[in-house]
C-alpha cells in the first residue's frame, strides 16, 4: 500500500473516487501479477497546456505521454517502437512515409460519459485525427512551438512563409487506418519526431466541443492512452495542486493497464519532489542529483543522457571568441579531479548515451578528434582577447548554476584549473530553477552552466536540442544542419558517422559552448516498482504496465 505524506490526506481522500469509476478498481491482482497499485508522482511545475500541439513544458509532457497513444513511443532501451503503428514503408528517396493504424485505439473522456467518447461507443482513433493534428500545428491562428520541428514535411517552408495554405501540409490520410506522411527533404530522424507529444492525434469533433478550452482544465481533455483525466486542481496559491488520472477502460480490454491509477502531485520546486519521495509519498522521482542513491530501499536506472557546458552572455567580456577558446584550451580534461561516477568528463556535445546502430556515438566519434587541451595557445588567446576588448583583466566569472542540476564538486574543479592557467576568478552562483530560467531569459548572467539533451538516443534529435537552444549562439548554425542534412541521405553507415562527426566539431569550433561534463539522469523508484518505462534523456516516464510488489510478492 502507498504511503502518503500527510500533506497528501485530502488529495487521498479525493482519490478514493477512482473506485467507482473503475471495474475491479485494486480487485485484478490474481489475474495480473503486481496489478492494481495506485502510483504517484511529483511533477515540478504546472503543465502549460494539455494540448499536445502546444505544449511544451515537461511536466505537460509526462502528463501528456499517459494520456494518450500515439504513433511511436520509446522503450526503456531508448529504442523506437510502434503503438499506434501496426506496419509501415518508407520509399526509396526517404520522401514518403506509409503508415497502417491498429483499428483498436479508442477515444475516450470519462469527465464526459455522457457524450459519445464513453465505454458504448467506442469511437476509433483513425488517420484523420493525426491530419487534423498536424494541421493544427501549423495552422497560424495557433502559433504551435512546434512547426520547426517538422519543417521537412511537405509544403511547411511555404506555410511557414505565408505563401501556402496550412491545410497543405503533407499529411494525408489515405484510408480510415492509412497515414501518409510526405517529405521536401529525407530527415532520418523523422520517425523519432513521430514518438514526440506534439505528434498525437487530435479528434476535431471533440476539439471543436471544447470552445477553445481544449487542454486547459480537466473538462476539455480526451486521450486514447492508458489513463484518462479524472481531475486537475491547481491553485498557485493552494497546498493541494494535483491531477488525478484513472485506468482508461477501453485501452485496458485491448493492452492491459496495470495500475488502478496515477496521481500526479504538483509541487513548486526540484526540492519538494525529493522531499515527497524520500518521505515514501511518490513512487518513483527523475533527478539529475545523486543523493539519495545510497539509500538500500531505493532502485535506481539511469544513463549518461545530458552534455554539461558553460556559455557566456551575449553582453558580456567572457563572450569575446578568443576569451572563449582560451577556455575551452585551458582545461584538460583528463586531470580534472572527479570522483564517483555522476559526471564524466566532456569534449564533444553528444553524451555517452547517445547511439547510432545500437553503438554509443563515443565509440564510434572519439573525443581525441576534439581534444583542445593547449595552455600555452590558451594563455596566448587570452591576452589577445583582453587586448580586443582594451581590458587588463577580467571581472570575476560568476557561473549561473541551477540548484538541483548537481554536485559542484566537478565545477569547482575547472574552476580550479581556469584559475590556475588563466589567473581567472571564478564563483558559482547557484539558484532555484525558476530563477535559473528567469536569469538565462534576461541575460541575467556573467556565464552559466547549461544542460543539453535531445528528447531521444538519435544524434540528430541531441544536434536538435542544442540547435534549438535559445540561449546558444552558434554561427555555423546552417552549415550543421546542411550536415545533418547531408547525414540523413548518406549512402552507408561510415559516411553518417563522419557527417555527424563534421557536425559536431563545426559547434566546438565556435565555443558558443564549451563541453565540462557528462551527466546521468536518474529515475528512483521504491522497491517493489518495476516496469515503469524511463527516456533518460526527455525525463519522461510510462506507467501503462507499471507493477508494484510489497515485500510478500504481492501489491
Amino acid at each position: 500500500m502507498l504511503r502518503f505524506h500527510t500533506k497528501h490526506i485530502a488529495i487521498l481522500l479525493a482519490g478514493t473516487l477512482f473506485c467507482t469509476t473503475l471495474s475491479g478498481c485494486g480487485n485484478d491482482t490474481n489475474e495480473y501479477a503486481g496489478s492494481g497499485h495506485s502510483f504517484s508522482y511529483t511533477l515540478v511545475g504546472n503543465p502549460d497546456t494539455l494540448d499536445p500541439q502546444l505544449a511544451v513544458n515537461d511536466s505537460a509532457k509526462m502528463v501528456l505521454c499517459n494520456l494518450f497513444e500515439g504513433l511511436f513511443s520509446i522503450d526503456a532501451s531508448g529504442s523506437l517502437v510502434p503503438q499506434l503503428v501496426k506496419d509501415y514503408t518508407v520509399s526509396d528517396d526517404g520522401l514518403t512515409y506509409t503508415l497502417t493504424l491498429r483499428e483498436d485505439s479508442y477515444w475516450y473522456d470519462i469527465m464526459r460519459e455522457d457524450t459519445q467518447f464513453n465505454k458504448e461507443n467506442a469511437v476509433s482513433v483513425t488517420a484523420s485525427d493525426f491530419v487534423y493534428a498536424f494541421r493544427r500545428i501549423f495552422n497560424p491562428l495557433y502559433q504551435s512551438p512546434h512547426r520547426e520541428a517538422f519543417s521537412c514535411l511537405q509544403n511547411a517552408k511555404a506555410i511557414l512563409d505565408g505563401t501556402q495554405d496550412y491545410t497543405m501540409i503533407g499529411v494525408y490520410a489515405k484510408k480510415t487506418y492509412e497515414l501518409e506522411f510526405r517529405l521536401d527533404t529525407p530527415n532520418a530522424n523523422f520517425l523519432q519526431l513521430l514518438a514526440s507529444t506534439a505528434a498525437l492525434p487530435c479528434s476535431e469533433q471533440y476539439f471543436e466541443s471544447t470552445k477553445g478550452r481544449y487542454g486547459l482544465d480537466e473538462n476539455s481533455i480526451i486521450g486514447n492512452g492508458g489513463f484518462s483525466m479524472q481531475r486537475w486542481q491547481y491553485d498557485p496559491y493552494g497546498k493541494y495542486n494535483v491531477i488525478q488520472l484513472a485506468r482508461n477502460p477501453l485501452a485496458n480490454q485491448t493492452n492491459h493497464v496495470f495500475p488502478a491509477d496515477l496521481s500526479f502531485y504538483i509541487e513548486e520546486s526540484e526540492t519538494d519532489a525529493a522531499n515527497l519521495f524520500s518521505a515514501g509519498s511518490t513512487d518513483c522521482y527523475v533527478t539529475t542529483q545523486n543523493t539519495l542513491l545510497s539509500r538500500s530501499d531505493v532502485v535506481e536506472h539511469s544513463d549518461y543522457s545530458l552534455t554539461l557546458g558553460i556559455i557566456a552572455a551575449p553582453d558580456s567580456p567572457y563572450a569575446n571568441p578568443k576569451i572563449r577558446r582560451a577556455l575551452a584550451y585551458a582545461l584538460d580534461r583528463g586531470n580534472l579531479s572527479l570522483s564517483g561516477d555522476d559526471v564524466q568528463a566532456a569534449s564533444a556535445v553528444l553524451a555517452p548515451a547517445v547511439t547510432l546502430s545500437n553503438k554509443s556515438c563515443r565509440e564510434l566519434i572519439s573525443e581525441n578528434t576534439y581534444d583542445a587541451f593547449n595552455p600555452t595557445e590558451a594563455q596566448r588567446l587570452f591576452r589577445e582577447g583582453l587586448a580586443m576588448s582594451n581590458a587588463e583583466d577580467l571581472p570575476e566569472g560568476k557561473i549561473l548554476v541551477a540548484s538541483d542540476l548537481m554536485d559542484y564538486e566537478p565545477l569547482r574543479a575547472a574552476i580550479a584549473v581556469w584559475q590556475q592557467q588563466l589567473d581567472i576568478h571564478m564563483s558559482i552562483e547557484a539558484v532555484t530553477q525558476t530563477e535559473y530560467d528567469r536569469k538565462l531569459k534576461n541575460h541575467d548572467y556573467t556565464l552559466a552552466l547549461v544542460a543539453v539533451s535531445g528528447e531521444t538516443q538519435t544524434p540528430v534529435s541531441a544536434f536538435e536540442g542544442f540547435l534549438s537552444c535559445p540561449y546558444f549562439d552558434c554561427d555555423h548554425e546552417q552549415q550543421i544542419r546542411g550536415l545533418l542534412t547531408e547525414a540523413a541521405q548518406a549512402e552507408n553507415f561510415n559516411a553518417s558517422v563522419e557527417l555527424y562527426r563534421k557536425a559536431e566539431a563545426a559547434i566546438l569550433e565556435d565555443n558558443c559552448m564549451i563541453p565540462l561534463f557528462y551527466k546521468k539522469r536518474y529515475l528512483l523508484c521504491r522497491e517493489g516498482v518495476e516496469d515503469v518505462v524511463f527516456n533518460p534523456f526527455s525525463g519522461q516516464l510510462y506507467f501503462y504496465h507499471a507493477k508494484y510488489f510489497d515485500d510478500t510478492g504481492r501489491n
